[in-house]
Order: C-alpha cells, then sequence, then structure tokens
C-alpha cells in the first residue's frame, strides 16, 4: 500500500501549478472515473458517498478525476477525448502507475 501511495505523491508532484478544471460539486455522492489504483481505495466508477476521499483532497489531478454522478456519461466521453483536462488527468494517473515519467 505504501508503494500506491508514492505513486499517488508521484502524480500530485507532476501537477500543473494552475488549477485547470473547476468542479461544481466536490462534496455529496462522488464517482472516481480514473484509472484503478491497486492497495488503495480507488477503482473506477467507484461511488464515494461523502465527496472525496481525505487523503486524495489536496491531490490535483486525482481530485479532478471525481465527478458527480449526473456527469458520469459526460465525463466517461471526456476521458476519451484527447486533450481534454479529464483525458490528461487520467493519462498522468495512468502513466504513473505504468513506472512513466
Amino acid at each position: 500500500m505504501a508503494e500506491e501511495k508514492k505513486e499517488a505523491a508521484k502524480v500530485e508532484e507532476k501537477a500543473p501549478a494552475k488549477k485547470v478544471v473547476k468542479a461544481e460539486k466536490k462534496s455529496g455522492p462522488l464517482i472516481y472515473v480514473g484509472p484503478t489504483m491497486k492497495g488503495t481505495l480507488l477503482r473506477t466508477f467507484k461511488i464515494f458517498a461523502d465527496g472525496i476521499p481525505e487523503e486524495y483532497k489536496n491531490n490535483a489531478i486525482i481530485r479532478g478525476l471525481f465527478v458527480p454522478p449526473e456527469k458520469l456519461n459526460a465525463a466517461r466521453a471526456e476521458i476519451g477525448k484527447k486533450g481534454s483536462a479529464l483525458n490528461v488527468f487520467y493519462g498522468k494517473v495512468d502513466e504513473s502507475l505504468k513506472g512513466g515519467k
């Protein structure tokens, strides 16, 4: 589990200095749309009833991969759209999990 937390920390280090996506809501039920991170709470499409878990609130990239249920279909489409914010965030997490740059 420590290794996965290090991977999440690597993702945070690579986060852009400016805020790319401003979320409308980050409390209440949210769905994580990023890649599954073994050994953590983060599983693709897992629902978090009380918003973003505390350990990920300061990680700009991972935080950007939480969406409200009503935005799930749009988020899935955006992940597939090259260059979109969610596509970039998903790619950064996925790259860090594979031991990328």
